[in-house]
């Protein structure tokens, strides 16, 4: 019978799964919240906040979570703080996660989930449409390394580090250098962009070693969206430390 009904909905092109017990599979959150399930306190980083859209997912799946988000852009910054005002548990920082300590040029998009350190790939419009990537200008942002910001604020593990940072995880990476190597991240949560989109952004090749060499592994590949022409434009990635 099983079989007869996989074949029947083959033909009208699904897919017939069986659902994990503990819920799907498909949910990064479902997952990060059965990895951290003995955590009773999480501290979250969250990188590259934008509006608190994450924060507020995170505080859902994980009610007694401490979250620090931290974005750059002043104008995105102020609705976060209005988005987070009501909830002591998620502090704010009005400055981004790199490699170092310093002003950056920080490119300012049309869209503002798009604003990145790295300035826009001419084959940018191609893969996500006009209007949203082209930069519009580009300011000076407070930037500081993940170490030093740990260090600053004693905290002595991040149980989740998310980073949605349009193609400059690498640069985040090499800031938790010491963190990394420490064991003092247990589990990172990342957007890849797998479709040219910024210049200096890596593959998805080379964006897997950065992980792979800061001590992490692929724990497995979610969202995944694709082009009109359907090539894989990003996805989301959760890496676990390697044991």
């Amino acid at each position: 019978m099983k079989q007869a009904v996989q074949k029947f909905a083959n033909r009208l092109g699904y897919r017939i799964s069986k659902i994990d017990s503990e819920g799907t599979r498909s949910d990064p959150f479902v997952e990060m919240g059965r990895l951290c399930k003995k955590i009773n306190r999480p501290t979250i980083f969250d990188v590259g906040a934008h509006h608190g859209q994450t924060a507020m997912l995170f505080k859902d799946r994980f009610p007694g979570s401490l979250i620090h988000s931290f974005e750059p852009f002043s104008e995105s910054f102020g609705v976060l703080k209005g988005n987070t005002a009501k909830d002591p548990n998620i502090r704010i920082f009005n400055y981004g996660l790199s490699d170092r300590n310093a002003m950056l040029n920080f490119h300012s998009n049309p869209s503002s989930a798009t604003n990145s350190l790295l300035s826009t790939a001419g084959q940018g419009s191609a893969t996500w449409g006009k209007g949203l990537l082209e930069t519009k200008e580009i300011i000076e942002a407070e930037f500081r390394t993940l170490d030093s910001v740990i260090a600053e604020l004693r905290i002595p593990r991040v149980n989740i580090l998310k980073l949605d940072v349009q193609g400059a995880e690498h640069l985040v990476l090499k800031g938790a250098e010491s963190a990394c190597q420490q064991g003092r991240i247990d589990l990172i949560f990342s957007e890849i962009i797998t479709q040219p989109t910024y210049e200096n952004q890596k593959r998805m090749d080379q964006a897997l070693g950065f992980f792979y060499e800061a001590g992490f592994e692929l724990y497995n590949i979610f969202n995944p969206h694709l082009t009109k022409l359907g090539r894989l434009a990003q996805v989301d990635v959760i890496f676990t430390r390697t044991v």
